[in-house]
């Protein structure tokens, strides 16, 4: 019965994916292939791919929010612990997400992140830090959404892992506003998300994407939580180190640690 579940739900998710690769790439020629241009459209695009993800793998989420204002822009900052982390906060935010070159390189998911119009940045080498820096910069002085993991990798789920802070300058330059976002992760199939199961759910070791995706959509439930917390005004901050460890303290307070 699950197989068949996991078939009939890959099945209506590759539907899906296909109305996001159309609609992508009919935006991009319109746009003149102009991410740019595109960036506001495309974030859309794959706010409304994430919605339907979610229902047809049947992710509960559990929303926990503070009062924001609707027609501001953000620098999104987030815990992560699994490609799902995406689909759940576009799901709620049109966003463009700011991932590694190495993602970018990666079969499919590479794809993905291009056409849902992501920012990438080369983790492994600090020489075009001013650089992105800069790209992430003007997408926020364009009024767009701009999600991080400064974290700078998923993890294991055991715990917040200090933020890397480099980024956290686009938002003092552009004078943006700060978003900090907590993920939880709480049941698999009514089971509590524990030391013994995470694996299942948490993308940080080097299983194979598919191998690990075909696992875990095969369970009937997933449930989680993400929890939006107080803006933060990157005008008070001095630099980029203090607004990064206020942004930390935010995110690893709501977190609740897999230590059991």
């Amino acid at each position: 019965m699950s197989q068949l579940r996991l078939f009939f739900r890959i099945f209506l998710f590759s539907i899906a994916l296909l109305g996001y690769f159309t609609s992508a790439l009919l935006i991009l020629f319109f746009c003149g292939f102009n991410f740019n241009r595109a960036r506001p459209y495309l974030t859309k695009v794959i706010a409304r791919t994430s919605q339907i993800g979610l229902s047809v793998f049947n992710i509960k989420i559990k929303k926990n929010f503070t009062l924001i204002n609707p027609t501001a822009n953000y620098l999104i900052v987030s815990n992560h612990l699994t490609y799902l982390d995406i689909l759940i906060i576009s799901s709620f935010f049109p966003v463009c997400f700011v991932t590694s070159v190495e993602m970018k390189n990666t079969p499919f998911l590479g794809q993905l992140c291009l056409l849902g119009g992501c920012l990438f940045v080369e983790r492994r080498s600090k020489r075009g830090l001013g650089g992105e820096v800069e790209e992430l910069t003007r997408a926020l002085e364009r009024g767009l959404n701009v999600a991080i993991f400064p974290e700078a990798t998923s993890t294991n789920g055991e715990s917040v892992i200090k933020f890397k802070r480099p980024l956290f300058q686009a938002a003092i330059n552009s004078k943006a506003r700060v978003l900090p976002i907590c993920l939880n992760y709480k049941n698999l199939d009514q089971e509590k998300v524990s030391l013994k199961n995470r694996d299942h759910i948490f993308w940080y070791d080097a299983t194979p994407f598919y191998i690990h995706a075909l696992k875990l959509f095969s369970y009937s439930t997933i449930e989680a939580e993400i929890s939006i917390l107080s803006e933060i005004d990157s005008t008070k901050f001095q630099d980029k180190l203090e607004l990064s460890d206020k942004c930390y303290e935010a995110v690893s307070s709501e977190y609740f640690n897999i230590v059991v």
